[in-house]
């Protein structure tokens, strides 16, 4: 990923997973407030970030980190050689909970296109019944001397979705690793405009 800050604009590449085992390689542009998204051979998606469906999109490390401070004060410290780890972690809260809690909003706006999708293939299990099984964040900081900079991100959770006497098990697993400090220009490439 790159960022800058003088205009605001982002470019990550990764590549997405489906339950399947297939891999499909992503391209994420955010310019101007607007964000371009392109999945293996389809074509350029853009919308606002508002838009859930590009918001779940893009993983903007300074965006998170500004959402982290709003529920930090529920994190564990601990010491990692001269830097520091942030972690929080939660279990057990059910959908409709789910969505009061800080710290668990991006977890439940990231799982409901899923639920969606599983509604309309016939699972018909409420809210009230899907359940968090598992969320944990965890941000690792540098030594002091470079201002504790952000260093990695790691981002999980599980959901369990009742259905036919078992579970449905949605997953994701978000990491993002900082390697120094990006000095270019982020540009959008032809056909994403």
């Amino acid at each position: 990923m790159h960022r800058t800050t003088a205009p605001v604009a982002l470019h990550q590449t990764g590549t997405v997973t489906t339950g399947k085992g297939e891999y499909k390689p992503e391209a994420v542009y955010v310019v101007g407030g607007t964000g371009y998204v392109k999945e293996g051979a389809e074509g350029w998606k853009q919308g606002p970030l508002s838009d859930p469906d590009i918001a779940n999109e893009v993983e903007d490390p300074l965006a998170e980190l500004d959402a982290f401070a709003g529920y930090a004060k529920s994190a564990t410290v601990s010491r990692t050689g001269a830097g520091l780890r942030l972690r929080v972690s939660a279990s057990g809260w059910q959908l409709p909970a789910a969505r009061n809690r800080p710290a668990l909003k991006r977890g439940v706006r990231e799982v409901e296109p899923t639920l969606a999708q599983l509604r309309k293939a016939g699972v018909t299990a409420t809210d009230s019944e899907i359940t968090l099984k598992s969320l944990t964040e965890t941000w690792d900081l540098g030594d002091e001397a470079q201002g504790h900079r952000v260093t990695s991100h790691r981002y999980t959770f599980t959901f369990l979705v009742p259905f036919r006497g078992g579970d449905i098990t949605v997953s994701q697993e978000v990491r993002a690793d900082n390697r120094g400090v990006f000095g270019g220009t982020v540009a959008l490439p032809s056909g994403a405009e």
